[in-house]
């Protein structure tokens, strides 16, 4: 059995499967996800698991070089919308529409559909490339 990291065999291969410039998108319970999508449904009730504890958990798994999220994230979900900004210093961010992350989710390789309620809590990640003097600067990992 693995020691650590995402236990969920399904999640794993899809992060594994990912290569440079490929996104994932991290949603809430209520995101229409595009009807193409390779999905990863991880939601249990209502509130688990919840975005922040899928986030921290994929980036423990992969190097992200570049986010998007809704542009109305800072004002209906201060709290993500603060800890998103703290955890990507190197990051590219991208603040859009939500019309516009819509049409970005459609090209989303992965999506990972979480328990979270709270409005605007959803993220689409950028995986970086495996080139080691590009991703050192880029990686961000959690204790779990």
């Amino acid at each position: 059995m693995k020691k650590r990291g995402i236990l969920n065999p399904y999640l794993m291969q899809g992060l594994t499967s990912l290569g440079h410039l490929d996104s994932v998108l991290i949603c809430d319970a209520g995101f229409p996800v595009p009807e193409h999508s390779n999905v990863i449904d991880i939601s249990l009730v209502a509130g688990v698991p919840d975005f922040m504890q899928v986030f921290k958990a994929v980036l423990n798994e992969i190097i992200v070089e570049e986010y998007v999220i809704f542009d109305f994230m800072k004002k209906y979900n201060e709290k993500y919308y603060s800890e998103v900004k703290n955890i990507f210093i190197k990051q590219k961010g991208v603040e859009c529409s939500m019309d516009d992350f819509r049409i970005r989710a459609n090209n989303a390789k992965l999506v990972i559909r979480t328990g979270e309620l709270l409005p605007a809590s959803n993220i689409i990640l950028v995986s970086s490339s495996g080139v080691d003097f590009i991703c050192k600067d880029l990686d961000i990992e959690f204790n779990e």
